[in-house]
C-alpha cells in the first residue's frame, strides 16, 4: 500500500493528545507541543476538504456547520467541569471563569487563564481561525501557483513574527506553555520581561496576546498549504513528505525549536512555527513507520486519534484533581516501588475517568440536541456573518 498523509492523520492527533494529557498530569516537559499538531492538521483537513468539493462555498453555511461541530459539546463541557473548577479553585473564580469560557472570552484575561480548566483557550483560538480560513482560502484560489502559496504563506508568517515580537516586547508576553521548556532537566534564565504591572485582570498581558490566532497563524497557514498541494497532486505530495530522510529533517527541525526555547527573547519570536514544522515532519513519518511495523499500536493510537477533541475538553480537570488527592491521602516516602505502584495507580484511575468522561460527550455529540442548539443561535451567527456572504 502506498503511503498517504490522509491516513495517519488519526494517529498524529492521537499521540498529540496523549502528550498533551500526560504533561497537564505532570508538567515540566514537551508535551505542551502536542498542541503544535492540532493547529497544523486544522488548517491541512479544512483546505484540503474545501480543495476537493469543486465548487463555490457558501461560507456562512461553512462557519455554521463548524460551530456545530465545535461550540454545544465545549459548553457541555465547560458546564460540567464548573464544580471540579470551583473545588479545584475557589467559588468566585469558579464562577467568573465559566461566564467567560462560555462567551470566549478567558483568552483575552491572563488572570483567569490556566487553573483546572487551562485547556479551553484552545477553543477561542481556533474559532479565530476558522474566522480567518475564508479569507486565506480565497488568498490561495486566486494565486494557485507554487510561487502565490509561498507568497501567502511568507506575508503569514510575517505577520506571525510581528505580533509576536510585539507582544513579547511590549505586553510582557509569555507564549504558551514556554515556561515548561523542552525537559525539566534543563533549567532555562529566559523568562518575560514583567515591566508592567498588571491591570484589569491582566487585559492581554503575559499569555494572552497567545491565545489567539495570529500568534500561530503561519502554523495554520502551513497546514493549508499543505491540504492544497495534496489535493492537487497527492502521490507528489506523499512522495516528498513521507520517507525516513524527511522525518529525521523533521526531528533536526524540531530540535532546532527547543534550542530556540532557551536562547533568548527573540527565539521565542519564532518558537511556535519551528516546533509546529519540526514536530509534524517528524510524526506524520513516525505514523508511517508504526503503520508499517506495529499495526495494532498504530490502530490504538488512530482510535484514540477519533476521540481527540473529547479527550482535549474534559481531561484537565482530572489530571489536576487525582494528584492532588494522591497527595493528600499519601504524603510522599523515599521509596522507589511505592511511589511507582501510587503513581501508576492514580494515573490509571486519571485515564479511566478521561475515558467516561469523553464516551458521554461523544454520545452528547451525536445526538440530536447540538442541532437544536446552534438552531437557537443560527440567527445570531447569520447576523455576525455578514461580511462572509460577500466572499
Amino acid at each position: 500500500m502506498k503511503p498517504n498523509v490522509l491516513n495517519l492523520t488519526d494517529f498524529c492527533k492521537g499521540l498529540a493528545i496523549a502528550l498533551v494529557v500526560l504533561v497537564h498530569y505532570r508538567g515540566g516537559w514537551f508535551g505542551w507541543q502536542g498542541v503544535h499538531v492540532f493547529i497544523v492538521l486544522s488548517g491541512f483537513g479544512l483546505a484540503y476538504s474545501c480543495a476537493k468539493q469543486g465548487q463555490k462555498i457558501s461560507w456562512v453555511d461553512w462557519f455554521t456547520r463548524r460551530m456545530k461541530r465545535v461550540l454545544p459539546v465545549y459548553w457541555v463541557a465547560v458546564l460540567f467541569s464548573f464544580p471540579l473548577l470551583a473545588y479545584l479553585t475557589n467559588l468566585k473564580f469558579a464562577v467568573i471563569r465559566t461566564i467567560l469560557d462560555c462567551f470566549l472570552l478567558t483568552n483575552v484575561f491572563e488572570d483567569f487563564r490556566g487553573r483546572a480548566t487551562g485547556a479551553f483557550w484552545y477553543v477561542p483560538f481556533i474559532v479565530g481561525a476558522y474566522l480567518l480560513f475564508p479569507i486565506l482560502y480565497n488568498r490561495f484560489q486566486k494565486y494557485s501557483t507554487w510561487r502565490g502559496y509561498l507568497i501567502i504563506l511568507s506575508i503569514t508568517l510575517g505577520i506571525e513574527f510581528i505580533y509576536r515580537g510585539i507582544a513579547i516586547y511590549y505586553l510582557d508576553g509569555l507564549p504558551i506553555a514556554h515556561s515548561d521548556k523542552f525537559l525539566g532537566i534543563f533549567h532555562g534564565t529566559v523568562h518575560a520581561l514583567h515591566r508592567y504591572p498588571d491591570w484589569f485582570f491582566g487585559f492581554f498581558q503575559e499569555r494572552s496576546p497567545f491565545g489567539f490566532i495570529l500568534a500561530r497563524i503561519g502554523e495554520f497557514t502551513l497546514g493549508m498549504v499543505a491540504g492544497l498541494v495534496l489535493a492537487k497532486n497527492s502521490n507528489r505530495f506523499n512522495q516528498i513528505i513521507i520517507n525516513s530522510y524527511m522525518g529525521w529533517l523533521g526531528f533536526l527541525i524540531w530540535m532546532g525549536g527547543q534550542f530556540l526555547l532557551y536562547i533568548g527573547l527573540w527565539g521565542w519570536i519564532f518558537t511556535d512555527f519551528v516546533i509546529a514544522l519540526g514536530i509534524i515532519l517528524w510524526i506524520v513519518n513516525l505514523a508511517d513507520f508504526t503503520q508499517k511495523k506495529i499495526p495494532m499500536l498504530f490502530k490504538t493510537v488512530s482510535i484514540i486519534g477519533v476521540w481527540s477533541y473529547y479527550i482535549y475538553l474534559t481531561h484537565q480537570p482530572f489530571t489536576r484533581l487525582f494528584p492532588q488527592i494522591k497527595n493528600y491521602i499519601l504524603p510522599h516516602t523515599p521509596n522507589l516501588l511505592a511511589d511507582l505502584l501510587t503513581e501508576s495507580l492514580f494515573l490509571g484511575t486519571t485515564l479511566i475517568t478521561i475515558y467516561l468522561a469523553s464516551d458521554l460527550l461523544k454520545r452528547f455529540d451525536e445526538s440530536k440536541v447540538p442541532s437544536k442548539i446552534m438552531l437557537q443561535f443560527t440567527p445570531i451567527l447569520n447576523y455576525f456573518l455578514i461580511p462572509f456572504k460577500n466572499l
